[in-house]
Parts: C-alpha cells; structure tokens; sequence
C-alpha cells in the first residue's frame, strides 16, 4: 500500500516537471507578440515551390534563378522601405539568408513556368508548408524564423502569392502561416515583384499583426 503511494506521488511530481519544461522551452505563437522577447529572424523569399503563370516577357528562364536572389538582397538593403520592424513592433529584426538562397540556387528554372490553369489557384497548405520548414537546416539555436513561400507570380492578375510563415528555429515547428497577396509594381522583374513582398509587409503592418495577436496572444 505504501508502495504505491510513494509509486504516485513519484509519477506526479515527474507529470509536474515535466509539464513546467514543456511551458518555458516550447515554442508558443504569442512569443511572436512580445516586443522584446524572442527574437524574428528574416530568412528571405523561398521561391522553391513558385509558379510564373502568365507569358515571361523579356525575361528568359534562365534569368529567373538570379533575380531571386536580387529580390532578396534588394529587400534586405532597402530595409527603410521593407520595414519588418514597424510590421512587427520589433527594435530589430536580424536577417539570415543563407539557407533560402542554397534552396532557391537549386531550383530547376525549367520547371518554374506554368502552362496549367490549375496552378493560378494554388498548390500549397498549412501540412505543405510544415513540410517544407522541417527541411529547413538553419543554423540559430534559438527565436522565431519568418520566411515568406512564394506560391505564384501571376503576370495575368499581376499579383504575387506568398505564405507568409513564423516557426521556431530550435525545433521547427510552424507557429503561423497564412496566405497572402500583393499587387506587382515597378520596373523590371525584380522591382515589379519584390514590389507584392512590401505590399503583403505593409498588411501586416496596417492590419494583420492585429488580427494575429488578437487570435494567437494569450
């Protein structure tokens, strides 16, 4: 009788230690609300999963693979117009491009245009996008990685659509992700486009960070 006692105070203790290490090293979505808390790491466009639907003009195919990665570092050193610290109420939010720009080095262009009419309504999910983020390898122990997961670049409707995605870089667990559209601008490709990732920065900024703290803030 004794025996079992001391067998369920032992189990309960090691149910409460357990549960209070789950509560601080867990990942929550409302750590991305605490302006100085966790940290936000910007990790750059993926354009891994991309579809240019629409005629490509006079750009080749071959040139698309290079101007995603100018469309990156465009938006990383114009970061007073690309402005993810007034979008999330953060002092700084640091960058880190290194692993999006090995992925989207590897893309095939070939594989990049779309001539199916399915395509225009999109292809990825909250399960697609967990999948790909658990592949990532990034190299910071610790905060919240933002990467935007470029679905299509629609030259018909001139609007590019993204995921836009928060997860925990120690165990990459997606915290939010949700879709979202800009309108294109600019001339040239990259500016034109990049132009859709300022549009989608400035609706979190304007509206959406509200609608996100007020649904995930505890």
């Amino acid at each position: 009788m004794k025996k079992n006692i001391v067998f369920r105070i032992v189990f309960l203790f090691a149910v409460l230690i357990l549960s209070a290490q789950h509560s601080v090293f867990s990942q929550k979505a409302d750590d991305i609300f605490s302006r100085t808390g966790e940290k936000i790491v910007w990790l750059g466009v993926d354009f891994t999963q991309v579809k240019l639907i629409g005629p490509l003009g006079t750009v080749d195919k071959e040139e698309l693979i290079p101007l995603f990665d100018d469309m990156n570092r465009l938006i990383v050193s114009e970061k007073t117009k690309y402005n993810f610290e007034t979008a999330l109420r953060k002092d700084e939010v640091p960058y880190d491009l290194e692993v999006v720009t090995k992925l989207n080095s590897e893309i095939d262009p070939g594989r990049i245009i779309s001539y199916n009419s399915s395509d225009e309504g999109g292809r990825l999910s909250e399960e697609a996008i967990s999948v790909l983020v658990k592949q990532y390898k990034v190299e910071i122990p610790e905060g919240i990685g933002l990467v935007f997961f470029m679905e299509t670049i629609d030259k018909t409707r001139e609007k590019g659509t993204m995921w836009v995605t928060f997860f925990s870089l120690k165990d990459r667990n997606v915290l939010i992700t949700e879709k979202m559209s800009g309108a294109g601008n600019g001339i040239g490709f990259r500016n034109h486009w990049a132009f859709t990732v300022y549009n989608v920065i400035n609706q979190i900024r304007d509206s959406r960070y509200a609608e996100w703290r007020y649904r995930y803030a505890r």
